[in-house]
């Protein structure tokens, strides 16, 4: 049985290690992409094969975190998730401490110290679910950036995710650094004259900010209004920021799955309980605070302080400059997306309904001679070329990259009938996305893996590209079976193509596979870096397969 997100743990033994792939040859072939047809793969520039290598790192740690709690519990493939639950957290625990806190130089640590002897400890729990939800949130968050960013997701139309990211980052880190000023401890103290050392070389303050923590007359309780107006508006630029981060996408998900959540909730129960959030003594800016520790998490920035302001702004601009031209700097080969030809498109919303990212709008349909209401129209500024759309259109009315579909099946059609002439033996077709970068030792020129004669990859930008009457029509075509290498459900890279094709191989989504082909038809999901366990797979999958032609009565299709 298939179960989608399920994923086949791997087979211990000799299997699992990736092997030495044989020598490369010189020149190396391009790799036979079938889309449509592949064009020729210039060498990727040094900084991007960099960032594939990095990538290929980050995955070995999923990949391992996949074995230990299995793919849809890995915390990794749930970042962006994460952090919006803890900051929900942050949020309704923070309204319950604005009850209690009170304004001013000695109110304010007072309250705070009130707040933490509630009886039944349900004040100190609130507080300290109010910092670890804030830390974690901030942690997801730079989690998940990296991972967009290893996993080469941030370029192209993803660009506003990418700088919208950021900011959400940014708007995290001054909450909860803020909430660090509100307690006005001797650590708040210290980060309040540190800070507004660097504040002063702006010119935004009338007088220098650092007069006025000499003593504590100076410091109104229209100061503390004023940090508590930052920290409890925030929320409303943080919501403001999320919805610029996911207006381009589809389904966009705001919550973890209820496994993870609920781990995520107790962890921080538990950390809460176990070591409450404290306040240090209360400032006191007649003397000397003495040795008092960093919060490097929030205040990484300190080191900067002990340098000219105008140097530690500086650093601050180079970073956030350099960060937010990653996604041109770092740009990958624009991908060929999708165009609908007018005269075929039957006006289902297929295509609409299932395109991840709302490239796709369906609009009344001009007068073309068509006898269909409506049309669908692809935005390429939204396109990332995925081509999911491909696979949902039953009347090949999606062009991808300018090619109809028909391509892929005249292509896939001469290589299983090449193939076979040659060896005299019918061959065993993949048909992969993702992985064809791991293969790239692996494969020869005719599209063949080398170490396994009888099996030829057909690479496509996604495996659900793949419309399901391809599988019939490849094996109507010669081929002895099929085998599917798609990407992790809960990690693809477009989000839902993996998950859409599971779907409609169990008959859940339209278009669904019509004839189950038993034993012939194979799928597994990877992550890229699993080139080992794909090839073991594989060549467990060809010597399983029946020797017999035809159409079998029943499908296996597995995860």
């Amino acid at each position: 049985m298939y179960s989608p997100g399920s994923r086949e743990p791997a087979a211990a033994g000799p299997a699992e290690a990736v092997p030495t792939p044989p020598a490369r040859r010189e020149p190396q072939a391009p790799l036979p992409f079938a889309v449509f047809p592949a064009p020729s793969r210039p060498k990727e520039s040094l900084h991007r094969r960099w960032l594939a290598a990095a990538g290929a790192s980050w995955q070995w740690v999923e990949v391992l975190l996949d074995r230990l709690v299995s793919a849809p519990l890995n915390p990794l493939y749930h970042t962006g998730t994460i952090a919006m639950f803890s900051l929900a957290v942050a949020l309704v625990t923070g309204i319950y401490l604005f009850l209690f806190y009170r304004v001013g130089t000695e109110a304010a640590h007072r309250s705070i110290e009130d707040i933490m002897a509630q009886p039944l400890g349900i004040g100190a729990l609130m507080r300290s679910l109010h910092r670890y939800s804030s830390d974690a949130a901030l942690l997801a968050a730079a989690l998940h950036g990296l991972k967009m960013f290893l996993n080469d997701r941030f370029w192209g139309a993803r660009w506003i995710g990418w700088v919208s990211g950021l900011s959400l980052a940014s708007l995290v880190w001054v909450t909860g650094a803020t909430g660090y000023w509100l307690v006005w401890d001797t650590q708040a103290q210290v980060l309040s004259v540190t800070s507004a050392k660097l504040l002063d070389v702006l010119p935004v303050f009338g007088e220098p900010l650092g007069r006025t923590f000499l003593d504590a007359g100076r410091i109104q309780n229209f100061l503390f209004f004023v940090v508590l107006f930052i920290h409890i508006t925030i929320p409303i630029l943080l919501g403001a920021a999320y919805w610029i981060h996911v207006m381009r996408l589809s389904r966009a998900r705001f919550m973890p799955p209820r496994v993870v959540l609920w781990v995520t909730g107790a962890a921080l129960v538990i950390a809460s309980v176990l070591r409450p959030a404290l306040s240090g003594p209360p400032a006191d800016l007649g003397r000397l605070p003495g040795i008092v520790p960093v919060d490097w998490f929030y205040f990484f920035y300190f080191p900067l302080t002990a340098l000219d302001p105008r140097w530690g702004w500086g650093i601050v601009g180079v970073t956030t400059a350099v960060a937010l031209v990653i996604p041109w700097a770092l740009r990958g080969p624009a991908p060929a997306r999708a165009r609908v030809e007018n005269l075929a498109c039957t006006g289902c919303t297929r295509c609409w309904k299932d395109c991840p990212y709302e490239a796709i709008m369906m609009v009344p349909r001009p007068d073309d001679g068509g006898r269909y209401k409506q049309l669908a129209v692809v935005n390429p500024a939204k396109c990332v070329g995925c081509g999911i759309c491909v696979g949902a259109c039953d009347s090949a009315g999606i062009l991808l990259g300018d090619q109809p579909v028909s391509l892929l099946g005249q292509a896939v059609t001469g290589r299983l009938r090449g193939l076979a002439a040659a060896s005299g033996q019918a061959p065993v077709l993949v048909y992969t996305c993702r992985l064809m970068r791991g293969l790239q030792g692996w494969l020869r020129a005719d599209g063949t893996l080398e170490g396994l004669p009888g099996v030829t990859v057909m690479g496509l930008p996604c495996v659900g590209t793949l419309h399901p009457d391809m599988i019939t029509k490849s094996l109507q075509a010669g081929a002895r079976g099929v085998f599917v290498a798609g990407c992790v459900p809960e990690d693809c890279p477009y989000r839902e193509g993996s998950q859409w094709l599971a779907e409609r191989l169990q008959g859940q989504r339209l278009p669904s596979l019509k004839t189950l082909p038993e034993g012939r038809l194979r799928v597994r999901w990877y992550s890229p870096v699993e080139v080992g366990r794909f090839l073991a797979d594989v060549r467990a999958f060809q010597r399983e397969l029946p020797a017999g032609e035809g159409m079998p009565r029943t499908e296996e299709v597995e995860a």
